[in-house]
């Protein structure tokens, strides 16, 4: 009988957790504060492309990445809007948006490589 692999369980669980905890808080004090703020300079392009349930998201991805590099792309106005969002946000709805990031990608990326090691047979998790 194989050894079970708890941690790996232990560590997917803590980081989807933690990303249940993230999505509402980041909803309530990073997303509707940004908005209501950049609303009324009327710079709030990321409301327009994104849809309800994936808003908050992509508020935290355009506070935590730096999408101005990319001001020449095909799509400037949404890079453009993500700029605002990232100079308008607060050093604590920074913090807010990269917990979000940080626990919902390391929760996706775990579980892919979970699955690209089972598929390979390098480390079978057993029953997951």
């Amino acid at each position: 009988m194989e050894p079970q692999v708890f941690w790996y369980e232990y560590l997917v669980m803590g980081l989807f957790l933690s990303s249940v905890i993230a999505y509402p808080t980041v909803a309530l004090f990073v997303t509707w504060p940004l908005q209501s703020k950049l609303r009324l300079k009327h710079h709030d392009y990321i409301t327009d492309f994104a849809i309800f349930p994936f808003r908050s998201f992509n508020y935290a991805m355009a506070i935590v990445i730096p999408f101005l590099r990319w001001k020449n792309e095909g799509n400037r106005i949404f890079i453009q809007g993500m700029h605002w969002a990232r100079q308008a946000a607060s050093p604590l709805q920074w913090w807010l948006s990269f917990w979000l990031m940080i626990s919902m990608n390391g929760m996706v990326l775990l579980l892919f490589l979970m699955m690209i090691l089972d598929f390979l047979g390098v480390w079978s998790l057993g029953s997951i």
